[in-house]
C-alpha cells in the first residue's frame, strides 16, 4: 500500500509544473492603480497600490499591495467569496475602507477581482502600467 501511494505521489508530482504548486516571485503579473478624483467605491484605505495575480494549480489568485506600506507586509487576497477572503486575511487589518455590509464590500471590489483576474491572462512577470486592462 505504501508503494502505492510513493507511486501514486510521484506521477502526480511529476504532471505539475513546480511554478503551479510553488511560486515564486517572478510569477507575479502586476498593474500600478490608483484612486481617481471623486471615485466613489474605492476599497482601499491608501490612495494607490499594487494589483497582482498568480495563478497556483490552475486557478487565478489576486492581491492588493497597497503603495503606502514600506514593507509590503500588509499584501491583501480579494476575492468575491467574502469568507474565503476573510480566512485568508486573517489578521491583516487597515487595508480596506469601513463598509456596512458584505454586498458594499463585494460592490467595490469585484471591479479590482476581474481586473486582477485579467492579468493573469499577461505572460508570469508583466509590468502592466496604466490602465491596459
Amino acid at each position: 500500500m505504501l508503494t502505492a501511494f510513493a507511486t501514486g505521489a510521484a506521477l502526480t508530482m511529476g504532471s505539475l509544473q513546480t511554478g503551479n504548486v510553488i511560486p515564486s516571485p517572478d510569477d507575479f503579473r502586476r498593474q500600478a492603480i490608483h484612486k481617481a478624483s471623486g471615485e466613489l467605491e474605492w476599497p482601499f484605505v491608501a490612495d494607490s497600490g499594487t494589483l497582482m495575480c498568480i495563478e497556483i494549480l490552475a486557478r487565478p489568485y489576486v492581491y492588493f499591495a497597497p503603495d503606502d506600506d514600506e514593507d509590503r507586509a500588509r499584501v491583501y487576497n480579494l476575492d468575491v467569496d467574502v469568507l474565503s477572503m476573510a480566512m485568508t486575511n486573517l489578521g491583516t487589518t487597515g487595508v480596506l475602507l469601513p463598509y456596512d455590509e458584505p454586498q458594499q464590500l463585494i460592490k467595490r471590489i469585484a471591479p479590482f477581482v476581474t481586473m486582477g483576474q485579467r492579468l493573469c491572462n499577461q505572460q508570469p512577470g508583466s509590468d502592466i502600467s496604466g490602465s491596459e486592462l
